[in-house]
């Protein structure tokens, strides 16, 4: 998968090693009150009338799907006693990373991407909590249901500081002009290097200086690289190793359409 070969890059300005110890969750958050499962009724339905304007596409296999299924696919073959304020034990995640590292091939970032995805769906209420023990909510089985309900827990109700940690004031700069980013790469017909989209964005929106190296890399690692997780934009094969190029088809601007 093209995502992977920028690791290397961007490694040296972003610490995802702090995944490893970050606290994933607060147990205000994520205890299920009865509110809690009125809600995750109330999302199953709007899920529903957001699947509409799915209906007429075929959702694509993609590597959010991959991470969300593994985690699944784990918590409904076995009973997983959760920790202090609901969190999943490591040993979860190590396992659960062993199913799918043929994906990747770095154990450690797919554990990263693990925990953020198990976020993603804390956050969805696709997973479920009751008396230490989690499980997964049976609304969202088929693929279109996951991944529409994915893909709006991330866009608009996962804290972004919680999945994008390496700068949390940065992470909720992001968040804000999210849309902005989106509409931009509509813009786009033709393929974009990440530093002028980048700095594009930031002259837009005024949350970097342009050529801001840090910036740079953080937009490219967290929210580019989740959007090609979701299969919306594509990381493009170059001769220019030092050069990070991205492409958006018409599969991902018929997605993006839907969420801005």
């Amino acid at each position: 998968m093209t995502f992977l070969k920028k690791i290397e890059k961007k490694e040296r300005n972003i610490n995802y090693t702090f995944f490893k110890t970050k606290k994933q969750n607060d147990d205000k958050k994520f205890n299920n009150s009865a509110l809690d499962v009125f809600n995750s009724i109330y999302r199953f339905h709007s899920s529903l009338y957001n699947n509409e304007s799915f209906s007429f596409m075929e959702i694509k296999d993609c590597y959010a799907l991959t991470l969300a299924n593994a985690i699944s696919n784990k918590l409904l073959s076995e009973e997983i006693v959760t920790g202090k304020e609901n969190s999943l034990p490591e040993s979860f995640y190590n396992e659960t990373a062993e199913t799918i590292i043929s994906e990747t091939g770095d154990k450690e970032l797919c554990i990263i991407n693990l925990k953020q995805m198990a976020n993603i769906m804390k956050r969805g209420k696709i997973i479920l909590f009751k008396e230490n023990i989690a499980s997964i909510c049976e609304n969202f089985q088929n693929r279109e249901s996951l991944y529409c309900r994915l893909l709006e827990s991330f866009w608009n109700e996962t804290e972004w500081t919680e999945i994008f940690p390496s700068s949390p004031k940065n992470a909720s700069k992001l968040y804000e002009k999210r849309d902005v980013f989106a509409e931009l790469l509509l813009g786009f017909y033709t393929e974009v290097s990440v530093e002028d989209i980048s700095n594009d964005f930031f002259e837009i929106t005024g949350i970097a200086e342009k050529n801001d190296f840090f910036m740079i890399s953080f937009l490219d690692f967290y929210l580019i690289t989740w959007l090609n997780f979701f299969g919306i934009i594509n990381y493009t094969d170059k001769n220019d190793k030092e050069i990070v190029y991205i492409s958006i088809e018409d599969y991902g601007r018929e997605i993006i359409k839907r969420i801005v």
